[in-house]
């Protein structure tokens, strides 16, 4: 049996810096089990969206179920998945919602007595009907995801299967799935396979990964398709793995799980690095549509020492960490998603049935752009390393705070809107501290220093 792309982390506590502007809100999705998260999410329109469930807890058990809101997030319903009498050995690859009452759900098989496929709700998630037509039906087969563009035109994707990947397309809502040729589909490597949860879309292109760090590429909805070699040996490697996102059908941003960031101009044929800066995050990341070069990542800081989220709005190139500003940190992050820069959302666990799971986007991704610093180095700081004395340069600055690696603020500085300004922090401890920068329009950046 294949590896899954692991999406689903452990909860763990951390304490934040003092807020200076709001972000998230956590909200309850309603799943009863404690540490419950979200594997997938799919926005149907501004306001209805529907998510499946993973298990957040480390146990790594099988959850099949489904949660909608339909006012963007704020409140949830949800139920249980119910594929027949095999469902006790079938996972949910992704999910898509067409509307308030239709869904489908790639499932895949955990066994080799069942078979996975693709599965239909029309009626809000209380029943769920297979489409035959999409078979998945050999011992190879491994439904990895399904993806509609409206209605009636969508794509599912599977590992190899009688010799290549068992990719369908349908122009009918699922009513007849035709399977992709073999000539339309570029030959697997030895032993290459997909993994759910790992695609992107814009307009009609669609991406894939695979775990030979490969990234299959289509843009005319799943009929024909072309691969390239991406700088990640194995999208899903407990070593290091990686994450993507395309602005458009060219230009895309990949980080792997150690931190390292690449670019592509050329819809992910080729890739370069792009230099790793302070705020980088490494579990996910999506550029942000209608907000132009705003990028949100989530997961671990690149210290290692705590989970949450940063947004760029200059591509990736600087980030500003939204831990130090937002006191309530994103602390999961696995699966993430926007419609708009007003509406997105990121995984979260559960505490109960009535608290967490899903954090909910409250910012203004288009207001942040406006505002954020414009030089492409937001400020400087030197010298760095210090043994005490510290030049501050950007642009307006009127506020200095400094934070420890624990999230503890240790100095704060108010100034009367100056593009240079000087610390003391010979009282400081020898170690690694965040100076995080604010300026007269309220936009924020942040620099780690070395204190000797």
């Amino acid at each position: 049996m294949k590896k899954l792309l692991l999406l689903s982390f452990v909860a763990l506590g951390f304490t934040t810096a003092k807020a200076q502007q709001v972000f998230w809100e956590e909200k309850a999705t309603g799943f009863s089990s404690v540490s419950t998260s979200m594997s997938h999410i799919s926005y149907v329109d501004a306001n209805t969206v529907w998510i499946s469930a993973s298990d957040g807890s480390g146990a790594a058990a099988t959850y099949r179920n489904w949660g909608r809101s339909l006012d963007g997030g704020t409140t949830w319903t949800n139920g249980v998945i119910n594929l027949g009498p095999s469902s006790a050995d079938l996972g949910i690859g992704s999910i898509q919602g067409i509307s308030a009452t239709t869904a489908y759900v790639a499932a895949f098989s955990n066994s080799a007595t069942s078979q996975g496929g693709i599965y239909k709700t029309t009626d809000s998630g209380a029943t769920w009907v297979k489409q035959p037509t999409a078979s998945f039906n050999t011992a190879d087969s491994f439904a990895n995801l399904v993806y509609f563009w409206d209605a009636n035109n969508g794509v599912c994707q599977g590992d190899p299967a009688n010799g290549y990947f068992e990719i369908y397309t349908t122009s009918n809502g699922g009513t007849n799935w035709v399977r992709v040729p073999s000539a339309n589909i570029p030959v697997q490597l030895d032993g290459e396979y997909g993994y759910v949860h790992n695609f992107d879309v814009d307009n009609n292109t669609i991406w894939f990964g695979t775990n030979k760090g490969r990234i299959y590429k289509s843009t005319d909805r799943g009929l024909t398709w072309v691969v390239g070699q991406s700088p990640i040996a194995d999208f899903g490697s407990a070593a290091i793995s990686g994450n993507y996102s395309f602005r458009n059908q060219q230009e895309g941003l990949l980080i792997s799980s150690n931190w390292e960031q690449f670019r592509t101009n050329d819809g992910g044929a080729t890739w370069g690095p792009l230099e790793v800066v302070d705020g980088i995050r490494n579990f996910n990341l999506t550029f942000v549509p209608g907000v132009d070069n705003f990028v949100v990542t989530t997961g671990e800081d690149a210290l290692d020492i705590q989970r949450g989220s940063s947004y760029s709005t200059d591509g990736g190139r600087t980030y500003v960490d939204i831990n130090l500003i937002d006191a309530d940190a994103v602390d999961g992050g696995g699966a993430l998603a926007f419609f708009d820069g007003t509406h997105g959302l990121a995984s979260g666990f559960t505490a109960s049935s009535t608290s967490g799971g899903v954090w909910k986007w409250i910012a203004d991704a288009s207001t942040l752009a406006t505002v954020n610093f414009n030089s492409a180095k937001s400020i400087t700081a030197s010298p760095n390393p210090t043994s005490g004395a510290l030049r501050i340069a950007g642009k307006n600055i009127n506020a200095v705070n400094v934070y420890d690696v624990l999230g503890k603020q240790v100095l704060a500085k108010k100034f009367s809107t100056l593009n240079e300004v000087e610390l003391d922090l010979s009282a400081l401890k020898s170690g690694v501290y965040m100076v995080n920068v604010a300026n007269n329009a309220g936009a924020t950046s942040t620099v780690k220093v070395v204190k000797q």
